[in-house]
């Protein structure tokens, strides 16, 4: 009498502990190498490991709409453990230059004047500044309004984006971070205007953007001086990353 063999059923795979939101991909390029073992999944979302832990990637595009769908299909889709917003912020502090790291102890959506709480232990991290981040609705470019917002909602930074993943955390119901660099301070001002910069669908293009730089003089020189703090933004962001 042969004894039938029994086999094991195989274990549902573990949901990711944590999706990251990203507007940009230059945002999201330090995620993005064989150290993280990326790998992407559709057109704009990817599978990493942190720390040995699953993870995806989404980006999203710009302002607080594309965050939350993104958000909201990582928790839906992915069943993702915790939420957090990663990207480049407009500095409204002193102490905040390009290339600052900021750790966010709480976003305040500007247009609501809605508070959401942040946890800081989603990821270890090293060489980050704590503070209050301010999501906006537009690009804050007038240094007199850095500043004034800073004073005002005593905040360290400004971004587009945070409140969006910050209210798809809360729906689903899952903590929730938010880290940033900067990429210009609050001494200077951006001569572009933005509100020129939208797409038809309402939402700004980095190609209008550079069109709309290049128009003069001084609109090539912040395109320039933003870039420069781009690319030590999003240096800075992966090396705060303190993964073994």
């Amino acid at each position: 009498m042969r004894l039938r063999e029994q086999t094991t059923a195989a274990a549902p795979p573990k949901p990711p502990r944590l999706g990251i939101v990203a507007a940009l991909r230059w945002e999201a390029q330090p995620l993005l190498s064989k150290r993280f073992q990326a790998r992407r999944l559709s057109d704009n979302v990817y599978s990493l490991t942190l720390g040995g832990e699953q993870t995806v990637l989404a980006i999203g595009g710009i302002g607080a709409q594309n965050s939350f769908r993104a958000a909201r299909e990582l928790t839906e889709k992915c069943q993702v453990q915790g939420l957090l917003t990663w990207g480049f912020a407009g500095g409204l502090a002193a102490s905040l230059l390009p290339g600052d790291v900021v750790l966010a102890d709480r976003v305040v959506e500007l247009s609501t004047g809605e508070h959401f709480p942040c946890q800081g232990d989603l990821l270890p991290l090293r060489f980050v500044q704590r503070g209050a981040l301010l999501c906006a609705h537009r690009v804050i470019g007038s240094a007199a309004e850095k500043q004034r917002l800073g004073e005002d909602w005593q905040a360290v930074a400004v971004d587009l984006e945070s409140a969006g993943v910050a209210r798809a955390a809360a729906l689903a119901a899952v903590p929730f971070a938010a880290i940033k660099s900067i990429t210009d301070d609050f001494r200077h001002s951006i001569s572009i205007d933005f509100q020129d910069c939208q797409s038809e669908h309402g939402e700004l293009s980095a190609v209008r953007i550079i069109q709309k730089g290049i128009q003069s003089w001084h609109g090539m020189r912040d395109l320039w001086a933003l870039g420069l703090g781009a690319r030590l933004a999003a240096r800075n962001l992966g090396a705060a990353l303190y993964l073994a």
